[in-house]
């Protein structure tokens, strides 16, 4: 009797766990708010496991998480933040980068073992160079006939008007489940639960 227990919660269980395409996967819950000075946020989940959290504040500034289900069947969670600094990603199954190596001794020349620098004086060099006069040839201009081709008018095609086809006006959509708007006047906050 036990071991029947078992297998049908086993049963149970196997069938709970979202076994469709990730590209189809439903949204169970999604909520989203923006403020008038700026900050905003966002969270939602999905049926396959996928979940994700960001929130921004005044200055720009991002940090967040997302968490995804491995084929595995092993919860990955990355946790991040963005901003002035860059985007840094942390997570437990995230390779880290290796520690930088420590700075090694530069050669520093120490004087008492170099010669003092030389220094090279030549003597000053006097050049007098001959005075130059230049005389152009006097030249005269003498500009090529021109000639104008005269172009003829040539009337452009008459401009038609493109033809207008109406949208047909889309269907009403009913979401499955419970959707709540408010509307602020310097913002929103929006929820949605599939319930």
């Amino acid at each position: 009797m036990n071991r029947l227990v078992v297998l049908l919660a086993l049963a149970a269980l196997s069938a709970a766990q979202y076994h469709g395409q990730p590209q189809t996967a439903a949204i169970l819950s999604e909520q989203r708010f923006l403020a008038g000075d700026g900050t905003f946020g966002a969270t939602y989940s999905q049926e396959d496991g996928v979940e994700f959290k960001e929130e921004s504040d005044a200055s720009g500034n991002r940090r967040g998480s997302y968490s995804y289900v491995d084929p595995n069947g092993q919860r990955r969670t990355v946790t991040y933040t963005a901003g002035k600094e860059g985007f840094v990603a942390s997570g437990a199954h995230l390779p880290v980068a290796p520690a930088p190596a420590a700075p090694q001794p530069q050669y520093q020349p120490q004087p008492q073992y170099n010669p003092p620098p030389q220094q090279y004086n030549p003597p000053p060099q006097q050049y007098n160079p001959p005075p130059q006069q230049y005389n152009p040839p006097p030249q005269q201009y003498n500009p090529p006939p021109q000639q104008y081709n005269q172009n003829q008018y040539q009337p452009q095609q008459s401009y038609r008007q493109p033809q207008y086809n109406p949208t047909t006006p889309p269907s009403r959509f009913f979401p499955p489940g419970k959707l709540n708007l408010n509307r602020t006047p310097d913002g929103f906050s929006y929820t949605f639960n599939k319930s």
